[in-house]
């Protein structure tokens, strides 16, 4: 008899694990998601993903009760999500349901089928919770100030209006996908005069909204699998240089475009199209439309992409994260989190970030640093040895992709790569020639200037920091002094004077003196 465990399947393989985890089921009108995230201090990281799409919001029977066909679509999911539940074995599971279960007559019975069926305890969340959630999951990505949230899902909008980060007020709105596309399209591609029915009716729902929210404009945040598969089209469309949706600020020419593109094709054709799921063919038009009226209503000529949402604040709740939080709040719990992963010595990094800083502040002004490049230096300091995970003596490279390419919440796109590139260049390396054109449009040419200073300023604090220096501009500020706390001739490397000489010469013209420690 086979006694090995059940084969798990994903966008992931998940390794045993010793630091706490959270299984989440969210269980949508179109879509259903089981995903396991890895928790550390007030974060949660996904490592494991798997979803169907059962579409219980599709074709409902009479006063909207899930057909038998939604039902079995939905239970088969489930059975599978419990197994690989089982499988991974996370420290807990919180299972929710969301619009079509809650507005189906019939919802409760199917609750209690699907816990005989799979021992599967669905919670049933309020279109007030669903809202909550997605705020708390973006609010754990970004420090939210005066902004509008949104998830699109495939029976629900839900909106979240936040004022100096922290959420004043939520409403859910039928104004599903899944929802909008079987009330208003009745042709494949949808005829134009179906589309301005539901532009209009978008557009009278959320103008009432908002002005009861206290009008506009936001900053908009969006999640959801529908703007999440828009941003996949249009980073292909662009050739957008970091092939990554968090953070993608997905513009109203955006939209335009992948509106005429997408709104002319059959849906089987739409599956050709890079980004867009097979699941979401049919309804990924009235997505458009939802959120070009988003944008509208917003007065936003953009929305900023979340990779997280609903499921995130699921879990940034369980562990219980404090939020809102500042970006430097967020970055640093991301740290933190890393150092778990790949065991890297984090208290070496918080030393050399504060001498880094130290250093920034005093040179700042000769490159018109800010309070965003200061973030990303910051990050820099805090992961330049992460790469020592893959390899000792290449490290700068190897913990340069880590900080793009593992989730640091709390900074925006270009300062993931600004802080990307000091680490590359903290040991001395010159830019490889592709960083200019490659990155635009993220970073425009100075960038490239700000990323070598930063490099130079996190080479000379690694060198320093165990001296615990102060630093001083002085001579018309032609020089930079440095004095010590520690006893320079045994906490600094051999020729430390030379080392951080050179450096700050070729990258400020700056001259390096020691002062006496007064």
């Amino acid at each position: 008899m086979d006694r090995s465990p059940p084969a798990v399947t994903g966008r992931a393989p998940v390794p045993s694990r010793t630091r706490p985890t959270v299984g989440v089921i969210d269980l949508g009108s179109n879509t259903a998601r089981c995903v396991v995230f890895e928790t550390t201090e007030g974060t949660a990281r996904a490592v494991f993903e798997t979803k169907d799409a059962p579409r219980l919001g599709l074709a409902p029977g009479p006063e909207g009760r899930l057909s038998d066909e939604a039902i079995e679509r939905g239970l088969a999911s489930l059975r599978r999500f419990a197994g690989v539940l089982e499988a991974l074995a996370p420290s807990r599971v919180v299972a929710v349901a969301t619009s079509a279960v809650r507005d189906a007559p019939n919802g409760g019975e199917f609750l209690k089928t699907v816990e005989r069926a799979t021992g599967l305890s669905l919670r049933v969340i309020s279109g007030a919770e669903e809202a909550r959630y997605a705020y708390l999951g973006v609010a754990g990505a970004w420090a939210l100030a005066d902004d509008l949230v949104f998830d699109l899902g495939g029976g629900s909008l839900q909106l979240a209006e936040v004022r100096g980060g922290t959420l004043r007020g939520s409403v859910s709105l039928p104004l599903g996908v899944l929802r909008l596309s079987q009330r208003f399209f009745e042709h494949d591609p949808p005829k134009r005069h179906e589309t301005e029915e539901l532009r209009a009716h978008v557009r009278e729902t959320l103008a009432t909204v908002v002005e009861a929210f206290g009008g506009s404009p936001y900053r908009l945040f969006g999640s959801g699998g529908t703007i999440r598969s828009l941003a996949r089209a249009a980073i292909e469309m662009r050739e957008y240089p970091v092939r990554r949706v968090h953070g993608y600020p997905l513009y109203d020419h955006d939209l335009e475009a992948l509106g005429e593109l997408l709104g002319e094709m059959p849906a089987a054709k739409r599956r050709s199209v890079p980004g867009i799921g097979s699941d979401r063919t049919d309804i990924v038009p009235a997505g458009v439309v939802i959120i070009e009226e988003l944008l509208r209503a917003g007065k936003a000529d953009r929305v900023t992409v979340a990779g997280t949402g609903i499921r995130d604040g699921i879990a940034l709740e369980a562990v219980g994260a404090k939020l809102p939080a500042s970006a430097g709040e967020l970055a640093e719990r991301s740290a933190v989190a890393a150092a778990a992963s790949f065991a890297f010595r984090l208290e070496h990094g918080r030393e050399v970030a504060e001498t880094a800083t130290a250093l920034f502040e005093v040179l700042a002004k000769s490159f018109d640093g800010g309070p965003s490049e200061a973030l990303a230096l910051r990050v820099a300091a805090w992961m330049h040895d992460a790469g020592t995970a893959v390899d000792l003596w290449n490290h700068a490279r190897h913990s340069a992709y880590l900080v793009q390419n593992y989730p640091i919440r709390g900074l925006d796109p270009r300062e993931i790569l600004l802080a990307s590139m000091t680490v590359y260049l903290h040991e001395g390396d010159d830019p490889p020639s592709s960083w200019k054109k490659g990155y635009l449009p993220i970073l425009k040419p100075a960038d490239l200037t700000t990323a070598v200073r930063l490099g130079t300023i996190l080479e000379v604090a690694e060198i320093l920091s165990a001296g615990r220096p102060r630093f001083a501009l002085g001579s018309g500020g032609r020089v930079l002094g440095v004095s010590f706390s520690a006893p320079a001739d045994t906490a600094l490397p051999p020729r430390w004077a030379e080392k951080v000489g050179k450096p700050m010469q070729r990258s400020f013209g700056l001259d390096v003196r020691v002062r006496d420690a007064g």
